[in-house]
């Protein structure tokens, strides 16, 4: 192994790796680890929801290429193994108090139920959601442990 395999090997453990699934109607759920130094406690795991069908962020003025459609909002890996455990156990978690705005996460018939609320200042949110299937409750739990084990590396 060269230099320059070994530094790609480096970047690639360190680049935080999204984890996404789709829908048959489009609807995309993406886990993906902030990226970002945070003190103990605080650094962010985030959880977006794209749908085609939603308004999106555009009606208020805010405008780029991930404004239609999307909300996304970052949980703390202090509140993560709790929504993990919710997921694990087919509970359900809820969070509306989140710095971005709120996530829900709720075993219901047939898979579940995962909300995303986007705030952007008073009056200006968006709400995302979609329902998982069954067989994808799981692989979203170990999606979002990976990602608790990314995301405590970035913290002080």
């Amino acid at each position: 192994m060269d230099f320059q395999d070994a530094l790609n090997t480096v970047i690639a453990e360190l680049t935080p790796q999204p984890w996404d699934y789709t829908t048959p109607d489009g609807t995309t759920l993406r886990v993906i680890p902030a990226g970002l130094r945070e003190d103990r406690g605080y650094a962010e795991v985030l959880v977006r929801v794209t749908r085609q069908d939603a308004t999106g962020l555009g009606e208020f003025g805010i405008t780029g290429p991930n404004s239609r459609g999307v909300a996304e909002v970052g949980v703390t890996t202090t509140d993560l193994p709790k929504v993990i455990e919710a997921l694990t156990g087919r509970g359900w978690w809820a969070d509306n108090t989140l710095v971005s705005g709120a996530l829900l996460v709720a075993a219901a018939s047939g898979g579940v139920v995962v909300g995303v609320t986007e705030v952007h200042g008073a009056g200006q949110q968006v709400d995302v959601g979609m329902v998982l299937p069954e067989s994808q409750r799981l692989p979203l739990a170990a999606a979002l442990a990976r990602a608790l084990d990314v995301a405590r590396g970035w913290e002080d």
